[in-house]
């Protein structure tokens, strides 16, 4: 019977090689886990804080939509006329503020609308930046587990503690749930959907680059630079019209690779949203 070869133990100075080379790359996957754990809680925030200034903006014009029928229905033709003929925001806070007949609660109303409405925006543009920075986060992650195990492939024993380790990691840590539920308050509509390739490349007709994580949508109408906020199946992305589309007959929107990625979105389907107010 042939004998058959002897397989050499790694020498001391290998293990040592491999313990270091394992610690490495568990620590750049750490690293990874807790940048995207960061900015996973930085867009729940930024969620509650939309939907909180949302809530506030519905509150604000119930208020004034009660103050504006007051006035009809005691036939103040003079005040309607004068409020009514103001032709921006702007110009309707201030002759609102000039009439000595609005009582202060509807100027405080009218403060808290437009407070609530910049919230909004604000909140809006953050979550954006966030969702797309999250994608990117998460992508970043799954090349470095790649990456660290395509090093550590020549050491049996070293890749399976890397994965030994990170698995360990993965189940003991507790990361917030990307998928928000709705529960704001606003004018929630729904409409039929379609999506750019996932990992898309080109130019909108606004002139904006899009790319894999470029949270993105195509209307035919709504002006470049709109925010709209989404959800499907629960998930939510706030997105900006930056091209124009879809052409096919009953579809209203054309969800851009980002938008897909954080919904989870594939096909064509109907999907809620609401247009967040400038």
């Amino acid at each position: 019977m042939p004998t058959l070869p002897a397989i050499a133990a790694p020498s001391a100075a290998q293990t040592a090689e491999d313990r270091a080379a394992v610690e490495r790359a568990v620590e750049e996957y750490d690293a990874a886990v807790a940048q995207s754990a960061r900015i996973e809680a930085l867009s729940a925030e930024a969620t509650a804080r939309l939907d909180a200034a949302i809530e506030a903006e519905s509150a604000a014009q119930d208020r004034l939509r009660v103050s504006v029928l007051t006035a009809y229905r005691t036939d103040d033709v003079s005040f309607i006329s004068i409020l009514f003929s103001a032709t921006t925001f702007e110009d309707f806070v201030t002759r609102v503020d000039l009439l000595s007949r609005i009582a202060q609660q509807d100027a405080e109303t009218l403060t808290a609308l437009r407070d609530a409405r910049i919230e909004a925006q604000v909140s809006a543009e953050r979550l954006l930046e966030l969702q797309s920075d999250g994608l990117q986060a998460v992508d970043s992650l799954a090349e470095k587990v790649a990456s660290a195990k395509e090093e550590l492939a020549s050491s049996e024993a070293a890749l399976s503690e890397y994965q030994a380790r990170i698995t360990a990691s993965a189940k003991s840590t507790t990361s917030t749930d990307r998928t928000q539920q709705v529960t704001g308050s606003g004018a929630w509509k729904t409409a039929v959907a379609s999506h750019y390739g996932i990992n898309f490349t080109g130019t909108g007709a606004s002139g904006e680059p899009i790319g894999p994580y470029t949270m993105m949508i195509a209307h035919k109408t709504l002006p470049f630079g709109t925010l709209v906020e989404f959800e499907y199946n629960g998930k939510r992305a706030v997105a900006k019209v930056a091209d124009r589309g879809p052409y096919t007959e009953g579809r209203t929107f054309d969800l851009g690779p980002g938008v897909i990625r954080v919904l989870g979105f594939n096909g064509v389907h109907e999907v809620r949203y609401r247009i967040i107010p400038d």
